[in-house]
C-alpha cells in the first residue's frame, strides 16, 4: 500500500530547512507507539507522510516502513519539490536512530542516513535546531528532467554544518562540496559542443542570515582554470536572489573557441596573457557578465 498527501505550495524558503527535522519525528513518534501501543506500520507510515506534507506543502509518499531493535526505524521516502526543472527526489533504504550520546542532554540528537541519486548521505539533527550533513556520490543528472534544455551531470560530495537551520533568515552555517567529472550538455544551440566536459568544481562558503558568502570558488581541469568569490543575497526564488561574484578564468585546451566569441559579446575582453576576469551580477534566474 502507497501513502501518498498533497498540499498546496507553501513559502519555499522554509520548505526544505523543515524537511530534515521533520523526518526525525520519525524515530519518536514510530518507536512509542509502534512497541507501547502496537499500532501497525501502515499507520505509522500515514502519520509520517501526513505530517510532512502539512509542514512542507510537498507531495510526500511512502511504500515501506519498519522498526526494529534497538530504536531503529528503516523507511523509504519520496518528495516532488514542484520544480519544473526537477524530478521528485527519492530516498532509498532510509534509517533513523537516535545518537546515544546525546540523550541525557538538551540537545538531543538523531541521525539520518540513506541513499540518494546513486550516492550516500549521513546526516544528524538535534532538538537545538544544530544539523550536520556529509554527502557522498550523489549523481546530478538523474536530478534533472530530461526535458530540460540545459543539463549538468557529474558526482557531488560534500559538508555541511549549520545552526538554527529550520530559520531560513537566521541559519548560521558553513559549506564545502565538489563536483567530479562535471559535464554540461544540450548546449549546441549555442554553437558549442554537445557534451561540454568542465572537470572538477570545488565551492567553500558560510551563509549567514539571507547571506551566502562564497569564500572560494574553484574549477580545474582541461576546459579551464577558474577562481573566484563573492556573495549571494538569497531570496524565496532565484529572481529574487542577487549575486555579486568576481572570477577569473583561464581558458584550457578543451576550451572551444566558439565560447570565446559569446564572452566577447557580453563585453568582456580576455587580457594579455587570455585570462577572463569578470562579475557576475544580476539574480541567478538572469545572471549578467561584467
Amino acid at each position: 500500500m502507497r501513502f501518498s498527501f498533497k498540499r498546496q505550495p507553501a513559502k519555499k524558503a522554509a520548505r526544505f530547512s523543515r524537511l530534515i527535522p521533520l523526518c526525525v519525528l520519525l524515530l519518536f513518534i514510530s518507536i512509542p507507539i509502534g512497541f507501547v501501543l502496537g499500532f501497525p506500520t501502515d499507520v505509522l507510515r500515514e502519520r509520517l507522510t501526513q505530517e510532512l506534507s502539512t509542514q512542507t506543502g510537498l507531495a510526500v509518499s511512502s511504500e515501506s516502513l519498519d522498526i526494529g531493535l534497538p530504536a531503529k526505524v528503516q523507511f523509504d521516502l519520496s518528495i516532488d519539490p514542484n520544480h519544473p526543472l526537477i524530478l521528485p527526489l527519492t530516498f532509498d533504504q532510509l534509517q533513523v536512530a537516535p545518537v546515544w550520546s546525546s540523550l541525557f542532554s538538551s540537545a538531543r540528537t538523531a541521525s539520518l542516513q540513506g541513499q540518494f541519486s546513486g550516492g550516500d548521505f549521513d546526516l544528524q539533527v538535534g532538538a537545538d535546531d544544530h544539523l550536520q550533513l556529509e554527502i557522498d556520490g550523489v549523481r546530478l543528472a538523474p536530478l534533472q528532467k530530461p526535458t530540460n534544455p540545459y543539463r549538468l551531470d557529474g558526482r557531488l560530495k560534500g559538508q555541511f554544518d549549520g545552526q538554527q537551520i529550520s530559520q531560513p533568515g537566521k541559519i548560521d552555517a558553513i559549506f564545502t562540496a565538489e563536483i567530479s567529472d562535471l559535464v554540461a550538455t544540450g548546449l549546441e544551440a549555442l554553437s558549442l559542443p554537445e557534451n561540454m566536459a568542465l572537470g572538477t568544481l570545488t565551492l567553500e562558503g558560510k551563509i549567514l542570515g539571507h547571506r551566502l558568502t562564497l569564500e572560494r570558488l574553484l574549477l580545474s581541469g582541461d576546459f579551464a582554470g577558474l577562481t573566484g568569490s563573492g556573495t549571494i543575497q538569497l531570496g524565496a526564488t532565484p529572481r529574487q536572489s542577487r549575486l555579486n561574484l568576481r572570477v577569473s578564468a583561464t581558458p584550457g585546451k578543451s576550451f572551444p573557441e566558439s565560447l570565446k566569441s559569446l564572452i566577447d559579446i557580453s563585453g568582456v575582453k580576455p587580457k594579455a596573457d587570455g585570462s577572463y576576469q569578470f562579475r557576475v551580477v544580476g539574480t541567478m534566474a538572469k545572471p549578467v557578465l561584467r
